[in-house]
Parts: C-alpha cells; sequence; structure tokens
C-alpha cells in the first residue's frame, strides 16, 4: 500500500498529463506514491491519455455525468487507503518538489494538515495568470480567514495542502461537493482546531489547458462562505 496518494481533479488537461508524471517521478524518489487523476470526462482525452501512460503508480478515475473541482476531490480521497492525502492541481502551477518536505512536516509533528502556502516568506503567487485572478485569490484568502480562526492559516484559499486520510473520513459528511475551495471548507467544517503546518511554495505559470477560475466559480465560492456563516451563526 502507497503511503502517499497525490489527487488531481483534471478536466481538458491532455497536454500536462506526461509532463506531470515526469515531474512526480523526480520529486519523489524514495516515498512509495500512487497519484489518482479524477478526470471529469474531458472532451480533449485526458482520460485516454492517461491510460495510454501506463505509468504503475498513476491511474485515472474517470467520471461521467458529474463535475466539480470538490466532489472530484473528495471521490479521489477516498478512493485510496494511502494514509496521508495531497491535493494539487494537474496544470503544473503547484510546485510537486514540496511534498516530501509536506509529508516529512505531517509526520515529524504529528500534524492532521500542511498546507502549501503562498504567502509566508519564500512563497509567491506570482504565477497567477491576470490581475483579475490574483485580486480574486488576495480578497477571497482575506474573507476567508474570518472563517478560519480556530486554525490560522496564511493561505486558506490554497489548493496544494496534504492531510491524513482519517481527516476526510471524519470531515467527508460535512463538507460541500460544490464550489473549488475545499481547504476552506475542510477547515470551517472541522469545529474544532486542527493540527496545522504550511510550508511556503512559489506558484507557478500554467503549462498547457486554461484556468477554470470565472465568474461561476466566484460565484460559488461567495456561496460557500455564506452558508458556513449561516451554519455557524445556527449552532452557536
Amino acid at each position: 500500500m502507497a503511503e502517499l496518494c497525490i489527487v488531481l481533479p483534471t478536466f481538458n488537461e491532455a497536454d500536462n498529463v506526461a509532463p506531470l508524471a515526469q515531474a512526480l517521478d523526480r520529486a519523489l524518489p524514495g516515498i512509495d506514491w500512487e497519484a489518482i487523476l479524477v478526470d471529469d470526462d474531458s472532451p480533449d482525452g485526458t482520460a485516454a491519455r492517461i491510460e495510454a501512460l501506463a505509468h504503475p503508480r498513476i491511474r485515472c478515475l474517470l467520471r461521467k455525468g458529474r463535475r466539480g473541482l470538490a466532489s472530484a476531490a473528495i471521490e479521489g480521497f477516498l478512493a485510496t487507503q494511502a494514509p496521508f492525502v495531497a491535493l494539487m492541481d494537474a496544470d503544473l502551477q503547484h510546485d510537486e518538489a514540496q511534498l516530501p518536505a509536506m509529508l516529512a512536516l505531517a509526520k515529524a509533528r504529528e500534524l492532521e494538515l500542511v498546507v502549501a502556502t503562498r504567502y509566508a516568506p519564500g512563497g509567491s503567487g506570482d504565477g497567477f495568470a491576470g490581475r483579475g485572478r490574483a485580486w480574486l485569490s488576495r480578497a477571497g484568502s482575506r474573507a476567508s480567514r474570518s472563517l478560519t480562526r480556530e486554525t490560522p492559516l496564511s493561505d486558506p484559499m490554497s489548493g496544494f495542502f496534504l492531510m491524513r486520510r482519517e481527516l476526510i473520513e471524519e470531515l467527508g459528511p460535512r463538507l460541500s461537493p460544490r464550489g473549488y475551495k475545499i481547504l476552506l471548507d475542510l477547515v470551517a467544517s472541522a469545529g474544532r482546531p486542527l493540527r496545522a503546518g504550511e510550508i511556503p511554495y512559489r506558484f507557478r505559470p500554467r503549462q498547457a489547458g486554461s484556468s477554470k477560475l470565472g465568474l461561476k466559480v466566484g460565484a460559488e465560492f461567495l456561496l460557500l462562505v455564506a452558508v458556513k456563516w449561516w451554519k455557524r451563526g445556527r449552532s452557536a
């Protein structure tokens, strides 16, 4: 059984499949790992490209008739028995070379969650394309910190993190299958402080394909924040 499973939701990422596999091979020597690419039936043939790769550590979880980053991430986490799971994008913007350090930190300090952050010393969000996307990320981080005070994070909007699989088993029933910021949902849904740490990383430019961040995604984020505040008010 693998020690670490990297879950990567994909949609129209065919051209990133081979470079991603090579990057993971380079980044994870000495670690027993697997990667699950959760593909939402991409019309560009991403799933076929993953199967053609025939990589012994990489498999495709093909979803038909449903889409969404949050639900894809949750299905990927639950499709492995690895004690540690990580989430990252398939577009090579997240630095896979940080995965060994994230795993080592989680084990050394017995952490439940390790977040790769753009906003700690040594990190950078310069890879964002366009002022609008960068502004939305910064504004979202400021807004979401009010929901994560029990577990302070410098980058609660990060899409790159590692956690113990038992955490998703505990919190899975409370999570929303919609939206794209599952880290925020996890921390806000915990109802207790999480044993968490952070590691800085530099957000890189996208290699191929196009970003899914748009008005619909922004609206789903605002809805998630509103729902979490509403639930918090009811339980107060």
